[in-house]
């Protein structure tokens, strides 16, 4: 039984879940819950350097704001705070940053989030191998490193090829593919020290990297169960492994598409994941799905949206209706998908890389892309004048086009068509 909130748009909120503390930024679903649910109220905590990316915080009933370098224990002490005055029945925390900061509030109220324990093996890869192989879904081979001495050595013990990057990366930022002893100092020295931004430098990690075609699977968790949304066929450089472009529904037949999506859940289920929406990336080897990392979140790179072309769903929807109470397991869309995804087209998505290093003079042809017929999106993310130094991360990208076809060589092939429009102009460094 639900109950009643005031306010000009009265909402019946399922199991009383009538104040939401958001922790962290960097996502527009803050302001869409509180748009779908007009009664339930939200508090907003975040660290400054995530301000900026607090969407309408003017909506809050309170924006609170830690210096970057503050303890858990000041993130606790502000919860505690927090709940004095606006008693908090859930937490959320929609993008990577601090959802530890979130578990451990969470932890000391007693309220609805992930634990401290299972954000750690999500966010660190080293812990997440450990917590599979315990739970014997996952063979692969890998090692902790704490010098470059130790990557040596791994890369004698494991052979080649092997992947070093940041235990706790993300977009692709510090990842070099090994195939040879001579590369394993700057491996280690990169990924040691490369960080992404608001996200710190953490230890590395070598594991034995398998070769293969790579997805991912968009996950909608819900009482333990996983319901699947996607199988997402991603574009990957083949050195720094810095996404280019994604496709759904991936290419692949139907008994691929069933060992990627039973293997995912295996992996969600035996990290402890049991609400909310993930993203687990993949690799299909020759012995089959190897898992390589997962989050606590939508899927970045636009996903969402081909997710949506593809389906005529989206997830959030759903994820938000959960965070407000709602029992969404009994909702014909979710249990459409309770063993496999549900299509009725294709969307894909393709980023412009640096084509040479120097520096970015322009970039011609958007309004020839803007007129073909299925293009649903397309930007460009650098400036004239930036320095462009190869496709080193996510962050080196150029621009995005997005798609939507009736399936998806369909939708690549208007990619295709569209980038062929597309003129980057580059001078050489002075």
């Amino acid at each position: 039984m639900g109950i009643v909130l005031e306010g000009e748009s009265a909402e019946v909120i399922p199991r009383a879940v009538s104040q939401v503390l958001a922790v962290g930024g960097g996502s527009d679903l803050q302001p869409r819950l509180r748009a779908m649910f007009p009664g339930l109220r939200t508090v907003a905590l975040c660290r400054a350097a995530a301000l900026g990316w607090v969407q309408k915080p003017g909506e809050n009933q309170a924006v609170v704001v830690l210096n970057d370098d503050s303890p858990v224990e000041r993130w606790i002490a502000a919860g505690r705070h927090i709940n004095a005055e606006f008693p908090i029945d859930r937490i959320v925390a929609m993008a990577d940053l601090d959802q530890d900061k979130a578990a451990a509030i969470a932890a000391d109220l007693g309220v609805g989030f992930y634990s401290p324990e299972v954000v750690e093996r999500v966010h660190n890869k080293v812990e997440m191998r450990r917590r599979l192989r315990e739970r014997g879904v996952d063979r692969l081979p890998y090692r902790d490193l704490t010098s470059a001495a130790e990557a040596r050595d791994f890369f004698a013990e494991a052979g080649p090829p092997l992947i070093v990057k940041p235990s706790r990366g993300r977009a692709s930022a510090g990842v070099t593919v090994v195939t040879e002893p001579a590369q394993l100092d700057a491996a280690y020295h990169r990924a040691a020290t490369e960080h992404a931004p608001r996200v710190e430098p953490s230890s590395p990690i070598g594991e034995r990297f398998v070769e293969g075609p790579e997805y991912s699977v968009e996950c909608l968790s819900h009482r333990g169960h996983h319901y699947v949304f996607a199988v997402n066929e991603e574009f990957k450089d083949s050195v720094s492994k810095v996404e280019y472009g994604h496709v759904v529904p991936a290419r692949i037949d139907a008994e691929i598409e069933t060992a990627l999506v039973a293997y995912v859940r295996e992996c969600l289920t035996a990290l402890g994941i049991e609400h909310g929406i993930t993203h687990s990336e993949l690799i299909f080897g020759p012995d089959g799905p190897v898992f390589l990392e997962t989050h606590l979140r939508q899927a970045g790179d636009e996903i969402p949206h081909l997710i949506a072309d593809a389906t005529g769903l989206d997830m959030a929807d759903f994820f938000l209706r959960q965070v407000a109470g709602e029992d969404i397991g009994t909702l014909p869309e979710l249990i459409a998908r309770r063993d496999r995804p549900q299509y009725t087209a294709a969307a894909a998505i393709r980023y412009l890389v640096p084509p040479a290093e120097g520096v970015l003079e322009g970039i011609d042809g958007w309004d020839g892309v803007a007129a073909l017929p299925g293009v649903r999106a397309h930007a460009q993310s650098a400036e004239a004048g930036a320095a462009l130094n190869g496709l080193e991360s996510s962050y080196s990208r150029l621009g995005h086009v997005r798609v939507r076809a009736a399936d998806p060589a369909a939708a690549l092939q208007l990619l295709d068509k569209a980038f062929a429009a597309i003129t980057v102009r580059v001078r050489p460094a002075a």
